[in-house]
């Protein structure tokens, strides 16, 4: 009987699957269906059609899915969107340290997208002597009258003695957070905002876990069901049901990991061209590098890899002034419901005239589209420009029909006195241009030698973007097999791992010990084999911080 991992990538514009032979190390097969971002039950809609496709065109068996698991948008799309519920934030300390709890812990409504906030509420609870049942349900009582329908709990010290957090979470009737379940670090404030934002997108991420769950089960698989972590490694329905902020970045983890387990990288910037955006990760030594994650220019307590990601890719639209092209982005054809140019016949554009539209509620008037008789519409895109100019090779994932590329090209040209390949041009310079603003600091900031760095392409768009972006870079550049289903590799492949850090100075061997015993525990309950465990732990002096 085969031995087969499904791994399901949520991307912006597809929802691609792969089912892996875990013995032979061979692709059985692979799926993809526009996200379902407008469907009643969310993403869990694409997701049972991109299993359901991957298992009819594979003849894979329920009984030889030992594993699937799936990459999620869901956690950074509710904050770009502003989609998060009122939160009640109960702050906890000791009477004479009032003042500067509250100051830490009340941290106000907390901007998201433009004239979008995450709401809270607010009371404080003194731990000077013993709580009691009363005085949390009155506070919790009043919180929703405010119209709280999510609770983050937070104390001063609360990871060196999570007792008082427990004890009101417990008793909660609300989604709740508590600050010592996130993070073991100190930093009351970015403890309490990074509690917050978890609570704040709780609601949704509790229905979709319930949505997928049900989705999956639907088809009689009795496997695990795993999701993707920031960092590169996966957990459980139920923990992302309670700690969704986990899943920001999940995407790019899974692009990351794919690079890593299938490609073998040692040394490269890895840049993943999907449909909406670009994911730009180093990797050093055969390891990514990671870092804080910043949510909306607030800095959380979550680490995840290092992934800088720019709002431009294969299918990232046109803008104008009506004069001149001004920006690529960042809304995508997928978004807007347009056919891509380069995928049209060419004789369905002939007669087409440039008009300017706003692809979604709220959007400028700006972005350009070429309608046709009968009002049919064709987007003009990133792969339109690069077919128009035949960069793109005919076994490439995103070659399209070059003569309806040129002609878009043309089509829009002539509108601001260019020729179809000059036109191309500006429109794949000013999106490289996004890229290579992101990628130019990383190089500095981490060291890499630019005779020794690669360039390694991968999703549906590589072969758009990354040749392109490579010579404005003078960088070499490498886009390997498989490269449009790179993520979901990523996702059937993934490793368990599991990270713990907690500030304390001059850490003792016992205070080590200690914590590599709660990162193995943690790693062994997700389901890693005790042989398999590889080990690393480190001393942040500057910061007194323990990290296994």
């Amino acid at each position: 009987m085969k031995r087969v991992r499904v791994g399901i990538d949520v991307g912006g514009t597809f929802t691609k699957a792969v089912a892996i032979d875990v013995h032979k190390g061979e692709i059985l097969a692979s799926a993809a269906v526009p996200t379902t971002h407008l469907s009643f039950q969310g993403v869990s809609d694409g997701i049972l059609m991109a299993l359901s496709k991957l298992m009819n065109e594979s003849r894979i068996i329920n009984s030889e899915i030992e594993l699937v698991s799936h990459s999620t948008t869901q956690a950074v799309n509710a904050l770009l969107e502003g989609d998060t519920v009122k939160v009640g934030i109960i702050g906890m300390g000791v009477g004479m340290e009032k003042k500067s709890v509250m100051k830490r812990t009340n941290i106000g409504n907390i901007p998201l997208a433009p004239s979008k906030y995450l709401k809270t509420c607010y009371q404080f609870l003194d731990t000077s002597k013993y709580l009691n049942s009363e005085d949390v349900k009155h506070a919790i009582h009043q919180l929703r009258r405010e119209g709280a329908e999510a609770l983050t709990v937070s104390e001063a010290y609360g990871v060196d003695d999570p007792s008082n957090e427990l004890f009101v979470t417990e008793r909660s009737d609300l989604p709740s957070t508590a600050g010592h379940e996130l993070a073991g670090i100190y930093g009351l404030e970015v403890r309490t905002l990074t509690a917050a934002i978890n609570a704040g997108i709780l609601p949704r991420a509790i229905n979709t876990a319930k949505f997928v769950e049900s989705a999956v089960r639907s088809k009689e698989i009795a496997s695990p069901l795993m999701i993707m972590k920031g960092d590169g490694g996966i957990i459980d329905v139920a923990t992302f049901g309670k700690k969704p902020i986990f899943t920001v970045l999940s995407g790019p983890a899974a692009s990351v990991a794919g690079a890593l387990l299938h490609l073998h990288v040692l040394n490269g910037i890895f840049v993943e061209v999907g449909g909406t955006s670009t994911n730009i990760c180093v990797i050093k030594d055969g390891k990514p590098e990671m870092r804080y994650v910043t949510i909306m220019q607030h800095p959380t307590c979550i680490r995840s890899l290092d992934v800088r990601v720019a709002g431009v890719a294969g299918g990232s639209l046109i803008r104008w002034s009506g004069r001149k092209i001004t920006d690529i982005g960042p809304r995508s054809a997928h978004i807007s419901g347009l056919r891509y140019s380069c995928f049209a016949d060419p004789a369905d554009l002939e007669g087409g005239q440039i008009i300017t539209f706003a692809p979604k509620d709220g959007d400028p008037m700006d972005y350009v589209a070429i309608e046709v008789s009968g009002g049919r519409r064709f987007a003009i895109t990133n792969t339109c420009a690069a077919n128009a100019l035949g960069v793109v090779s005919i076994s490439d994932y995103a070659h399209g029909n070059t003569e309806a590329a040129r002609l878009a090209m043309s089509i829009l040209g002539k509108r601001i006195g260019r020729s179809a390949e000059e036109t191309a041009r500006i429109i794949l310079n000013r999106s490289s241009k996004k890229s290579q603003d992101l990628i130019e600091p990383m190089i500095k900031e981490y060291g890499l030698k630019r005779d020794k760095v690669v360039i390694i392409g991968g999703g549906g768009g590589a072969a758009v973007l990354v040749p392109y972006l490579a010579e404005k870079l003078k960088l070499r550049y490498k886009i390997p097999d498989y490269a449009e289903i790179i993520s979901c590799i990523g996702v059937a492949a993934a490793l368990v791992y599991e990270e713990r850090e907690k500030t304390i100075d001059n850490p003792s061997v016992d205070d080590l010990s200690s914590l590599v015993n709660e990162v193995k525990e943690a790693a062994l309950e997700r389901g890693a084999h005790p042989e398999s465990l590889s080990l690393q732990s480190s001393y942040i002096s500057e910061r007194s911080l323990l990290r296994a």
